[in-house]
This record gives C-alpha cells, sequence and structure tokens, in this order.
C-alpha cells in the first residue's frame, strides 16, 4: 500500500487526524453491514421491511443494531420487533 498513495496521502493517513477519520470510515462501514443484515432477517422473517422500520433503523448506532439483530431471535411479529426498539441516541 505504501507505494500505491502518494507522499501527502501517506502522510495525512499516519497523522492523528488521518487515523481518527479512518476508524470513523471503518465504523460506518461496520454500522452499514450490520443494519444490512438485520434488514435482510426482517426481510426474510416477517416479508417486505415498511419504510417506518427502515428509517428506525437508518438512525440507530451499531450496538443499537445488535441490539435489534438479538430482539429477532425472540420476536413473534414485526410490530413487537418495533416496539421494542431501542430509544434513538447519537452515533
Amino acid at each position: 500500500m505504501d507505494k500505491i498513495l502518494n507522499p501527502f496521502t501517506q502522510a495525512f493517513l499516519e497523522s492523528p487526524w488521518g487515523q481518527e477519520i479512518f476508524k470513523q470510515g471503518l465504523e460506518q462501514g461496520r454500522q452499514e453491514v450490520v443494519r444490512r443484515i438485520i434488514q435482510r432477517q426482517i426481510r426474510h422473517r416477517f416479508g417486505e421491511v415498511p419504510e417506518a422500520v427502515e428509517a428506525n433503523l437508518q438512525r440507530l448506532n451499531r450496538e443499537q443494531l445488535e441490539t435489534v439483530g438479538e430482539m429477532l431471535i425472540d420476536g413473534d411479529s414485526l410490530e413487537e420487533l418495533m416496539a421494542a426498539f431501542p430509544p434513538v441516541t447519537d452515533n
């Protein structure tokens, strides 16, 4: 990878600021993967994912999404799952 990056890009990525941005990008990517898995699980279990559920999933952070994933194991209906969504907090 060192040979691919120009010196400015490499210096940026090695800086504390660049490292923080890189970490944030990784976390956002992980969060999106968890969100997509939850959407697929909901679709598989209950059918099409309603817009209200999509909107809630978009606002949840990764920990909250993981909680929703755990609730999918025991939930009997989409309504029950939606009622148990964790409160939304900052990402």
